[in-house]
């Protein structure tokens, strides 16, 4: 099982572990059939059936947000089946998926500092990957790797950025934005990305653990600055390095920036996004986040 955890999930389980609250960790052990979710999902629920993830599109969180209050209150993880192949329209729930799910429940205790979960974010704060033992009361059930959350700096935080972060925070992505202009910085205010920062376009390496991001958008619309974001981004081993602009544009800079263009090859993408159609910054945000999804995707990681 190979999942990528949402930042929401982490941002979730931060707000309750800072309050010392326990929650409850759900986790997909298997499916068979059509099901909403697949196996290594996971979602976090707290006492009052508040939760962040979702595993069957809304069909099953209410019975799983009850299971869970008990299973807080009494600390012993729970094996359960939902199998929906024979679920009836009428006495049934009626979801129509014909799939069966076998989830875990388990209890995140604040008296035993959220373990295993705790540990699992911590290494995903400075690795790729983790590891994380899953076990109900009687035994060991196996191990489910999780993949860190998506990374993604944007770098120009003009008005066709916003749509962009919209999606990527969607996504359920780690979303930081950085620009040299104070006023764009100050505009895009509550945009719910994780960081914003108004930094000087040769302080980024300097500001930013650039190693640290799966992709990068640059987005400027200021040859002066994009000229240095890809000088500075080619010495760095970003995965995913996208340019928005039209290909002349693209080759321009790459002219300009001399032998630092040898170092993005394979890794920039410009004209950034995947060509579906429309116009306007939220087609063209819409078409960025598209081909990053499919970039990212857990088959591509394979």
């Amino acid at each position: 099982m190979i999942e990528r955890l949402p930042y929401p999930l982490c941002t979730f389980f931060w707000n309750h572990s800072s309050q010392d609250r326990s929650l409850a960790l759900i986790t997909v052990l298997s499916t068979e059939g059509s099901t909403y979710s697949k196996a290594g999902s996971q979602m976090l629920l707290n006492d009052e059936g508040d939760f962040q993830g979702m595993l069957s599109g809304g069909c099953l969180e209410g019975d799983l947000a009850e299971r869970s209050k008990s299973i807080i209150k009494n600390g012993v993880a729970e094996v359960i089946t939902y199998d929906l192949r024979a679920d009836d329209d009428v006495f049934g729930l009626g979801v129509g998926c014909e799939g069966a799910l076998r989830i875990l429940i388990q209890p995140l205790s604040a008296d035993t500092k959220h373990e295993p979960f705790a540990s699992l974010i911590a290494t995903l704060g400075h690795a790729s990957h983790a590891d994380m033992v899953l076990a109900d009361a009687e035994s060991k059930i196996g191990v489910t790797r999780v993949m860190a959350p998506l990374r993604l700096l944007v770098l120009g935080a003009g008005q066709d950025a916003d749509p962009l972060i919209a999606f990527a925070v969607a996504l359920g992505w780690e979303v930081a934005v950085s620009d040299h202009r104070p006023a764009a910085i100050d505009r895009l205010g509550g945009s719910g990305a994780a960081s914003i920062g108004c930094v000087p376009v040769k302080d980024i390496a300097s500001h930013f653990d650039l190693g640290r991001f799966d992709a990068v958008i640059v987005m400027s619309h200021n040859l002066e600055a994009d000229r240095v974001y890809l000088t500075t981004l080619a010495d760095t081993p970003v995965d995913f390095i996208g340019l928005l602009g039209p290909p002349h544009r693209r080759d321009r800079l790459l002219r300009e920036i001399g032998s630092a263009a040898g170092k993005l090859e394979g890794r920039l993408h410009g004209p950034v996004g995947r060509q579906i159609g429309g116009r306007g910054p939220a087609a063209i945000a819409l078409e960025i986040a598209a081909e990053l999804q499919s970039y990212f995707s857990s088959d591509h990681q394979a």
